[in-house]
């Protein structure tokens, strides 16, 4: 008869010195700080680049507000796009998300808008705004004005980008984290 073998896998000295199988606990509130850092440092990174993106937009429409516009139309529409795209990077530079609040066992990330109601609604009058920018482009497109219906759509292509980035760049979820380090502690 055939025995069943169990095969062992091969474990080098060197593997036992590099990493203890368990952490810590210094170790984990190491880690945990670390990780927070890191993410608080990439996310001011990226929103202070949409930030520099925002800008730029709203210099390129200060310009065609001036210099660009042949008629009362066309200085409403630059005007129209060039507060659009300063509400955004004021929505990015000042309205933060906070962390994110447990609801069941999904994390729920809420704007920090309890200064007023300017902050609270500026997202969606703004989003509003852009959609109408938006229609205004796609009428333009309609009559073969390529170029004023890609100088219409872009403020609703910067919102949109600053908004999804914006909440990629939520904070880390510590409480998540948290209970990960006492669950491991408790195996």
């Amino acid at each position: 008869m055939a025995t069943a073998r169990l095969r062992r896998a091969v474990k080098y000295p060197s593997d036992d010195k590099d990493e203890p199988d368990e952490l810590d606990e210094e170790h984990q509130e190491k880690l945990i700080a670390d990780l927070q850092a890191t993410d608080a440092q990439r996310n001011e990174l990226y929103l202070m680049l949409f930030l520099t993106l925002q800008l730029a937009g709203a210099l390129f429409f200060a310009y065609a507000f001036v210099y660009r516009s042949r008629n009362a139309q066309q200085r409403l529409l630059a005007l129209l796009s060039l507060s659009s795209t300063l509400c955004t990077a004021y929505i990015l530079h000042y309205i933060r998300i906070e962390a994110p609040r447990r609801k069941g066992k999904t994390a729920v990330y809420k704007l920090n808008a309890a200064k007023g109601p300017v902050e609270e609604y500026l997202a969606y009058l703004n989003a509003a705004l852009a959609a109408m920018l938006l229609l205004a482009a796609i009428l333009s497109w309609r009559r073969s004005l390529y170029e004023d219906a890609v100088r219409q759509a872009l403020p609703a292509i910067l919102f949109g980008s600053a908004m999804f980035v914006r909440q990629q760049v939520a904070p880390l979820d510590m409480e998540e984290l948290q209970k990960a380090k006492y669950n491991y502690k408790g195996a």
